[in-house]
């Protein structure tokens, strides 16, 4: 299909979905340098409160892999072993001030920061940030928030000039499952990962809910985010309108229930208002 035959509509919305694109990119590359240089590195933390926390971590993974031992087959024991044995060394390495994937001030670290901020997925650490950094991030996001919002509402005009409606869920529906599998590869994903936790994992990111801890390696996985928020951003718009049709009769009915509230309030203060006046009117006439 040549240029010509595209509508007019697309066309526009592809030429400002570059522009805006080019001028997220270099916001985000401006970020990038600054969390760079802004960020903090762990510390070592040595306080009572966490030591107390670590080990009362220790106290209930001790519990409960004793009490599993009776419960569970040698083969569910040893995963679940694995897993809390996992929970208590991130909390270790916590502990000791190694962990901070968060404080990472590496390039692809820094960028993570910077499209998180922009795009508002995920949670932010904020011991990631020295005051300065604090600062920038709040000018940093107030700026790139509205550029990411211009870019996703072209890329979703250029989705909605092709598909419509419920045409929509077809479409997303595939990139979705295509995008788990980009995801899934990327990452490096293994056998023991269920399919479905990628797939899950991809819609948080592109409802812009987020996952903990969640990490993309190489600059793949950030645009296909940036198109998956978009797609969704116009499905959630689509559901909107579908909700408001599907329960407009039940808004016409509360809309009247309310009306009439409204009209015994105003009756009801008129004749408070006239009770009070004759009430004045009278003790007016026994002061005479």
């Amino acid at each position: 299909m040549s240029s010509g035959e595209l509508p007019p509509r697309f066309q526009l919305a592809l030429r400002r979905s570059l522009f805006f694109g080019i001028c997220l990119c270099f916001w985000l590359f401006v970020g990038t340098l600054a969390f760079s240089a802004l960020s903090v590195v762990g510390q070592r933390r040595t306080n009572t409160a966490g030591f107390a926390k670590l080990d009362a971590k220790r106290t209930e993974l001790l519990n409960v892999l004793w009490a599993e031992t009776i419960s569970r087959p040698e083969a569910d024991w040893a995963e679940m072993a694995n897993q809390k044995l996992e929970v208590y060394e991130k909390a270790l390495l916590n502990y000791l001030g190694y962990h901070d994937e968060s404080n990472d001030r590496s390039f692809m670290g820094s960028l993570r920061k910077s499209f998180s901020l922009a795009t508002t997925i995920g949670p932010m650490n904020i011991a990631a940030f020295n005051t300065v950094g604090k600062i920038f991030a709040v000018v940093y996001t107030i700026i790139g928030v509205p550029l990411c919002l211009l870019l996703l509402s072209q890329i979703g005009r250029m989705i909605t000039s092709i598909w419509e409606g419920r045409a929509l869920v077809l479409p997303v529906a595939g990139f979705v499952f295509m995008s788990a599998i980009v995801y899934d590869i990327i990452e490096g994903g293994t056998d023991d990962v269920p399919f479905v936790d990628a797939v899950f994992s991809i819609f948080l990111q592109f409802a812009t809910v987020g996952e903990m801890d969640s990490e993309f390696h190489g600059i793949l996985p950030y645009a296909i985010t940036v198109v998956g928020v978009a797609v969704m951003s116009a499905v959630f718009v689509q559901m909107e309108h579908e909700i408001e049709r599907s329960i407009h009769g039940l808004e016409f009915t509360f809309s009247k229930i309310f009306s009439n509230f409204e009209r015994w309030m105003s009756e009801e203060k008129g004749a408070a208002m006239n009770s009070n006046r004759i009430e004045e009117e009278d003790e007016e006439e026994s002061d005479y």
